[in-house]
């Protein structure tokens, strides 16, 4: 998900986007209607055309089950499109989360923590430039999150904890021993109860499609 409002030649632009009908590495490529330029959808760099090596800012987002996203935000709203579908029909993908990883970071910095792995550790502390970050993991769900472990001037580091709450998945501070919402970021016990960690730019992917649009990006083993 990006922000299509773009500073071109010091003017606020808004953008509004096709699909080009064409892949990139295993990536479809859209383009713009205002310059015709053409767009990575996954990294939301400019690949061709007049605004070539301009990048869109990706805005924070999640695949999460739709009674959690509920549950979080019960007031949110749904987009719902009249009309028919897409050209190829409904579109389910059966595959082994093993498949998949975290990823965080753009170009040569970007980092993919791989769901096999964080199924095995649930809690990774971690440092990917700027950011020391947390990422946590449901293994009921298979989801993943990815939050700054800083809190103001202090960095926090995490560790699994135990679930008060057995609908709720809790990691603890070594700092404080304060329990935090694995899914939300929030304390929600102890002396940081109330705070909430910073979420990151993380975007699930294929291992194998990763690859091959962050070849030089690093696997955390």
């Amino acid at each position: 998900m990006h922000n299509r409002n773009l500073n071109i030649a010091g003017k606020s632009t808004t953008l509004e986007f096709g699909h080009e009908g064409v892949l990139y590495r295993q990536s479809f490529i859209m383009y713009d209607k205002q310059t015709d330029t053409k767009w990575n959808h996954s990294t939301g760099l400019a690949m061709f055309g007049k605004l070539t090596g301009m990048r869109l800012e990706i805005l924070p987002s999640w695949v999460v089950r739709w009674e959690q996203w509920k549950a979080m935000h019960p007031t949110t709203k749904v987009l719902a499109r009249e009309g028919r579908g897409g050209f190829m029909g409904t579109y389910v993908a059966d595959r082994n989360f093993a498949e998949f990883g975290l990823s965080v970071g753009q170009g040569p910095q970007a980092k993919l923590y791989p769901y096999d792995l964080l199924a095995k550790r649930e809690v990774v502390n971690d440092t990917v430039a700027p950011h020391a970050l947390v990422v946590t993991f449901d293994p009921a769900h298979k989801q993943a999150m990815a939050f700054s472990r800083k809190l103001g001037a202090q960095d926090l580091s995490f560790e699994p904890g135990k679930e008060p709450n057995p609908r709720s998945l809790i990691m603890r501070d070594r700092e404080t021993s304060s329990l935090w919402d694995r899914l939300s970021g929030k304390a929600v016990e102890g002396k940081m109860k109330g705070k909430s960690l910073q979420p990151l730019i993380a975007v699930p992917w294929l291992k194998e499609r990763w690859r091959q649009i962050y070849p030089e990006g690093i696997v955390y083993k």
